[in-house]
Parts: C-alpha cells; sequence; structure tokens
C-alpha cells in the first residue's frame, strides 16, 4: 500500500533510503526533490533538504525498519520517485531492485522499472496495465479472457465490441435526478462527450470505474487531474494493484515514458503546473480519509440513484480544496 502503514516517525529512515537509491549522483529531475520535499512535508509534517540529505546503507534500514508492509511502503515511494523521469538509468533500477531482493520485497512495480529502463516500452505497456486494478475488474467479466485473445491489450482498456446493454446502462443515467452520482456521471461524460462504455472508441467498464472515482473526488480529466484521481484512489483502497495504477499513471503523464491506449500518444510533464505536487499530495491525503474502499467490491450503480453531496459525506470524501 502508499502510506498505509509508514507513519510521522518512519518519515527521516523513508527520506534517506529514496535518496539513496533514486538520487544516485544528483536527481534526474528537478521534479523529483521537489515532490518528495512536498509529500514528505504535507503528509508527514517531516521536512529535510534532499539535496544534501545523507544516503542509507540497506543494513542500516533492514535493522531500522524490519516491517515488510513499510518496507513495501518505501519501495513504492523509491518508484513513485523514478517514474517522474523521462530516462531511467539502469542503476538507479537496478539500485531498487537490489533493495527488493535483500529486503525479501515482491512489489509488482519492479518489472515495470526494469523494463522502462531498459527502453522495453511494449513489455512495460504489458507490465503495467495487466498489474493494475483495471485488469482485476477485467478478469471479472464472463467474456473477458476470449476477448483479451482476440484483441490483446487493447481490450483490457477498451470497448472492443459493441455492447447496446452496457451502453444503455450508461445513457439511462440521464433519467437520474439531478445531483446523483449517476446523473453527475453522465453529465461528466456529456460534458466531455466521451461516448459511452458498450461502445466501440469508448472506455471499457472496468475503466469506467474510476470515473466514478473522478465524480466523487471532483477531479478533471487533464493530466494533473488523472494524477490526483490515481493518487486519491490509491489511498481509498486495500487493493495493491490502485498502486500500479498510480505508479504508471505518473509515468504516463509526467515522465512520458509510458503512454496510455485511450489517448494513444505520449503525455508528459503535467505535474509541472502550478503547485502540481501539492495537488499530490492533497489528493493522496483526501483519499486516506475516505471511510469506503472505492476499488474492492463496490458496483457504482448500486448508489446512482443516491444524492452525491450526501454519499460524500457518508463515505467521508473530504471537500476538494477550491
Amino acid at each position: 500500500m502508499f502510506f498505509k502503514h509508514t507513519t510521522r516517525a518512519d518519515a527521516p529512515i523513508m527520506a534517506r533510503a529514496v535518496v539513496s537509491t533514486c538520487r544516485q549522483n544528483g536527481w534526474s529531475s528537478a521534479v523529483q526533490s521537489q515532490f518528495l520535499r512536498t509529500i514528505f512535508h504535507d503528509l508527514m509534517s517531516y521536512d529535510c533538504d534532499f539535496e544534501t540529505l545523507d544516503p542509507i546503507s540497506i543494513d542500516e534500514f533492514a535493522l531500522a525498519m524490519p516491517e515488510p508492509a513499510k518496507r513495501n511502503e518505501v519501495l513504492d515511494l523509491m518508484l513513485a520517485t523514478e517514474f517522474l523521469c523521462t530516462s531511467i538509468s539502469t542503476e538507479i533500477s537496478d539500485a531498487i531492485n537490489l533493495w527488493a531482493q535483500k529486503l525479501a520485497i515482491d512489489n509488482n512495480g519492479l518489472p515495470l522499472i526494469r523494463d522502462l529502463s531498459r527502453k522495453l516500452v511494449a513489455q512495460a505497456q504489458q507490465d503495467f496495465y495487466r498489474s493494475n486494478y483495471f485488469y482485476d475488474e477485467d478478469l471479472a467479466t464472463p467474456n473477458f479472457a476470449r476477448l483479451d485473445q482476440k484483441y490483446g491489450l487493447s481490450a483490457t482498456m477498451m470497448t472492443v465490441e459493441v455492447s447496446d446493454e452496457v451502453a444503455t446502462r450508461y445513457k439511462n443515467l440521464q433519467n437520474l435526478p439531478a445531483g446523483s452520482l449517476g446523473r453527475g456521471l453522465w453529465d461528466f461524460y456529456k460534458k466531455r462527450n466521451f461516448t459511452f462504455p458498450g461502445m466501440i472508441g469508448s472506455i471499457n467498464e472496468a475503466v469506467a470505474h474510476h470515473d466514478w472515482i473522478h465524480v466523487l473526488a471532483e477531479y478533471d480529466t487533464n493530466g494533473i487531474g488523472e494524477m490526483e484521481v490515481a493518487a486519491f484512489s490509491t489511498m481509498a483502497t486495500q487493493s495493491e494493484s490502485a498502486v500500479m495504477n498510480f505508479l504508471g499513471t505518473l509515468s504516463i503523464y509526467q515522465g512520458a515514458l509510458l503512454k496510455t491506449i485511450v489517448a494513444g500518444t505520449p503525455l508528459g510533464h503535467d505535474l509541472e503546473v502550478i503547485n502540481g505536487p501539492e495537488r499530490i499530495a492533497i489528493a493522496l491525503q483526501r483519499g486516506k480519509e475516505v471511510s469506503i474502499d472505492l476499488v474492492l467490491g463496490i458496483d457504482f450503480f448500486d448508489y446512482a440513484h443516491e444524492p452525491l453531496q450526501e454519499l460524500r459525506k457518508r463515505w467521508n470524501i473530504p471537500a476538494k480544496p477550491t
């Protein structure tokens, strides 16, 4: 998980660990130190200079942090820091993988960083899309195995065969009361001229799950908005796959090492907006406050008729700062 087990008391050791693997002979991108400084300050009330902070050895770290869950979260933070970069060196990838090996941590992000450091982008795309929570939902769909075999990776994200039943289910959200969650999703699609799941050219229902979260958390669909909703979601669930989604989203919209099947072309540098790192920190903190798992075991259609504001209150979703 991402910051689910680590505490404020763990911040100094976490910071030194990330420096040890990711800074090497200097940061690859100025965004990395800005991101870390903001995350540690806003989420853990810890301030330090990530340019001069002393590294730590694996052995020293292992003694100071013996808990596997906390160690894994430190690996998550190392990976997030590297996925902000437009290139990843094999030296840093190898260093992170060495830490994982010596600490006995199995993290789904490790194959992704190895492939990206070796310019194996197609394989990295497979790593990403088949390790995030969209794919978990795909696998629960009765017809998905056939679609996956016939269409490959596209079936993981996109509607590849027409389903009038699915499309109608989304279109009918128009009939729900104004201010309801379902009508909010319908407005969300119409405002952006998005087609509904079930129609060729649209995302599939597995990916549409995160659009409900866009509506609940009030995040846009631009680059920073996609990073915000991924950050929010990874804290609002017990799903490890949501962490992978957050990591990959950083690489798509900031590092531009991965591309999204939906957009079709590489993006990048979207964290470099005004207060970009602060917005990610706020999204992580907001997600941490949520009282229901927004990824696992929830069908938002069950709540589509309910007032959006009442659901936000019931599920303890903090108001989005203006």
